[in-house]
């Protein structure tokens, strides 16, 4: 009987965020003593949501954007996930978002049970996943402040910017290093 190797393993940080089409706002804005600030606003306020996994210890991103936080959605993430990695066996570190506890979600990973594994942070612990630190530097840069025509414009700006961002950088954020000095 031939056993077939193990696969090398790796660990991926997996997490969802809102991203709106209304500008989230700075308490840190410029504005006259006694006065709001005003923000010019869209009107109406649409939402999709960014996916993302990172490996922790490369840099490597695989980040998605898709209509809801349901399980096919997650299932759909996490399928992508494999195909970025065809040769690991993943292990993707997650909240315990209800998409990720839902019955379809077990029976996906049933199915993959040889190729990932999920494994949960404990409840009420955001602070445990690094990846939050990520999506806290993308609003810095991007959405804060900040206003597009489309909700289809910021998510194209967002996920090209994600996937040119220096693998220090993204290091450096996970581990939630405020300071990155540019080597020259």
């Amino acid at each position: 009987m031939v056993t077939q190797a193990p696969k090398p393993a790796i660990l991926l940080l997996q997490d969802e965020t809102d991203l709106h089409l209304c500008p989230d706002l700075s308490s840190r804005a410029l504005r006259a003593l006694g006065s709001q600030t005003v923000v010019r606003a869209p009107g109406q306020d649409e939402v999709t949501y960014l996916y993302g996994s990172v490996a922790p210890f490369t840099g490597e991103g695989l980040y998605e954007i898709y209509p809801g936080k349901t399980a096919a959605d997650f299932c759909a993430h996490l399928d992508h996930a494999m195909q970025m990695w065809p040769d690991h066996f993943l292990f993707v570190a997650a909240d315990n978002a209800p998409s990720h506890q839902a019955k379809d979600t077990k029976a996906y990973l049933e199915d993959f049970q040889d190729s990932i594994e999920l494994v949960f942070f404990p409840t009420y612990s955001p602070n445990l996943n690094w990846i939050e630190h990520l999506w806290r530097y993308l609003r810095e840069q991007i959405t804060r402040n900040r206003l597009y025509d489309t909700l289809t414009q910021q998510c194209q700006h967002i996920i090209a910017w994600l996937e040119t961002l220096p693998f220090q950088q993204v290091i450096h954020t996970l581990g939630g290093i405020k300071k990155f000095a540019n080597p020259k």
